[in-house]
């Protein structure tokens, strides 16, 4: 019995440790910017790819660049699988109360991955503006994200009234200004302007996130 109570209590303070693990030392987690008020990551799970049991401290949201079929276990709860589309979003809003503790597996064929931004402060820094007309896939006091097709060979002016970040969601050329190419990623503060040019044959995507 002693012996028993022994191992149980090593398995829960392994347990323990295992779950204090940061996301941004995670390894299937890679960071790509990190300032005073945010930190942007992407996430890459190749095919069997299994995350280490870690710790989100932070609201975030996310978009999946790339989907597939998932494993996913939230600490306390039970596994499940789920089949997450391409370009699907989300996030966590209210982690004030206490950090989300999770991991997962990729059990598709193919790699996963997501481009995260996490709100470093969680108090909105901006109000949220209801002014614009763009249509939203969410909305709330720390992030907003939008996702827009470019039809081919035009530009389009992207509205912002806060930090924001432009993500190319597909292979294809795109322009800032006329100035330069967006490969994936770039960051604009609140009064920065934003124009992008698609120049290719076919509609391209791409996301706006903003950070309140």
């Amino acid at each position: 019995m002693k012996y028993a109570f022994i191992v149980l209590m090593y398995f829960v303070s392994w347990q323990s440790i295992i779950c204090q693990i940061p996301v941004g030392e995670e390894p299937l987690h890679h960071i790509l910017h990190e300032d005073a008020t945010i930190r942007i990551l992407e996430i890459v799970a190749m095919p069997g790819d299994t995350a280490l049991m870690h710790r989100h401290d932070y609201n975030y949201c996310y978009v999946a660049t790339q989907g597939g079929k998932m494993w996913l276990e939230d600490l306390g709860e039970d596994s499940r699988e789920v089949q997450l589309p391409t370009h699907y979003a989300g996030g966590k809003f209210e982690l004030s109360n206490g950090p989300f503790i999770h991991r997962f597996a990729n059990i598709d064929t193919t790699a996963i991955r997501f481009f995260t931004v996490e709100h470093k402060t969680g108090i909105p820094q901006r109000i949220v503006s209801s002014s614009l007309g763009e249509d939203y896939v969410f909305k709330n006091d720390l992030f907003s994200f939008r996702k827009l097709e470019i039809a081919p060979l035009s530009s389009k002016v992207i509205v912002h009234t806060s930090l924001a970040i432009l993500l190319n969601l597909d292979e294809h050329a795109l322009g800032i200004s006329g100035k330069q190419a967006l490969e994936y990623w770039q960051l604009f503060d609140h009064e920065e302007s934003i124009r992008v040019h698609n120049m290719e044959n076919v509609s391209v995507s791409i996301a706006i996130f903003e950070i309140y």
